[in-house]
Parts: structure tokens; C-alpha cells; sequence
């Protein structure tokens, strides 16, 4: 059996697919899918779904221009759930302009019922802020003046804030503890995330460096 055969809908027709981002692994919507729209899935390349409310099918980024590209397809152990990995562009996939329908790590906090966001969701949010100044430029943001400087100055303070970081750690192992260590580390990820944007370099990207070294 496929695994596309061993995908169960339900009684009306449909089934549920977690939508996540590739690159993060963040969780981004769930929507539904019928046989049709599964079907333009994996033809397109681009996710397809179905409206219950408007009973017709719909294509992500259509309209608002927020496209998700498929990575991969997969169905869960019970046949009954999909998941979709996607490289989500745009603003982002949520309607009201986040990146996510949770936002785990943003706006959504007061959204949240339990426990705090995971390092993974802080570091995507921060991405996202970087990417978010770039597109307005605000006036007296500091990522603003380091994305206005360009490549020279955010590539000057990621050679800055990487001296930092070796030295917190000389400190760290000569019994200072980590925590400068970890505060250091936390600037130096700001700073490499503008370099990467200041030159063009999305996170996708280093992931995909990543992968070729497993």
C-alpha cells in the first residue's frame, strides 16, 4: 500500500493537515484537506485546501500573496492526519499577519494556556522582527541602523560580539560560570541574523548547508 492509500477521510470527506515550517519546524496553521485538494498538492508543489465554511477549495497565497512551498507530504501512523512541510513566504500564514496561527513566541503569548515558548519559536521570532525592520526601517531601532549600515556594519559587530563570545567562554571555564557566556552567545545570534539578512541570506539556506553535512 502507497502511502498516499493509507490516507483515511473522514466521513465528510476530508482530513487535517498540520501545516510546519521547514527550516524551524515551527507548527504555522491546520487546515483541511479533501482528495482534490491533496491532489493539486502534489501536483502543484504549493499547498491546496478545502473551506468548510465556503465549501470550495483554496490555494495558500493566492490572495494575500503569503505562499507556502511544499518540502514534503506525510501521513501520520493512523492514516488520518497530514503533515505538511513547507517554506512559508510572505508575512507569514496566519490571516491576522503572523507568522503562525499560535505565535508562539510573539503577539500570541496572550494566547497562551501553559508553560513558555521553546528556544526554537524564540529564535524564528527573532528572525522574524529582523525581517520585519527591514521591510518598515522604523526610526531609532537599533536593527535599523545596523540593516541601513549594510553588510560592513552588522559584519563588524558579528566580528565584535564573536571576541565577546570567546572570551565569556575563557571566563566560563575559569570558574565565572556561563552566564555571560550565554548573554554574549544571545547577542552574537542577533547580530549574525542581520548580517545574514543584510546580505540577502535567508535561514532556509543555512539549514539546507546543514543538511548536506548530516
Amino acid at each position: 500500500m502507497s502511502a498516499l492509500e493509507k490516507v483515511k477521510f473522514d466521513s465528510a470527506g476530508l482530513v487535517p493537515c498540520i501545516v510546519q515550517e521547514w527550516s524551524t519546524s515551527e507548527v504555522l496553521m491546520m487546515a483541511w484537506m479533501n482528495a482534490e485538494s491533496l491532489r493539486r498538492t502534489i501536483e502543484s508543489g504549493e499547498t491546496w485546501f478545502f473551506s468548510r465554511s465556503r465549501n470550495e477549495l483554496w490555494n495558500k497565497g493566492a490572495t494575500s500573496g503569503n505562499r507556502q512551498k511544499l518540502r514534503s507530504l506525510h501521513v501520520d501512523c493512523d492514516g488520518d492526519t497530514l503533515l505538511a512541510m513547507v517554506d512559508q513566504t510572505g508575512e507569514g500564514a496566519c490571516h491576522l499577519g503572523t507568522q503562525a496561527c499560535w505565535d508562539v513566541a510573539g503577539d500570541g503569548a496572550e494566547r497562551c494556556l501553559f508553560g513558555d515558548p521553546s528556544p526554537r519559536h524564540v529564535l524564528a521570532e527573532l528572525g522574524a522582527v529582523v525581517a520585519q525592520r527591514d521591510r518598515e526601517r522604523p526610526e531609532g531601532s537599533y536593527t535599523t541602523k545596523l540593516l541601513v549600515g549594510g553588510v560592513d556594519r552588522s559584519g563588524k559587530k558579528v566580528g565584535e560580539e564573536a571576541t565577546e563570545v570567546v572570551i565569556a567562554a575563557k571566563n566560563a571555564v575559569n570558574g565565572a560560570g556561563t552566564d555571560e557566556l550565554a548573554e554574549e552567545s544571545a547577542d552574537l545570534l542577533y547580530h549574525l541574523l542581520v548580517l545574514w539578512r543584510s546580505a540577502g541570506l535567508d535561514f532556509r539556506d543555512v539549514a539546507e548547508a546543514l543538511k548536506k553535512r548530516r
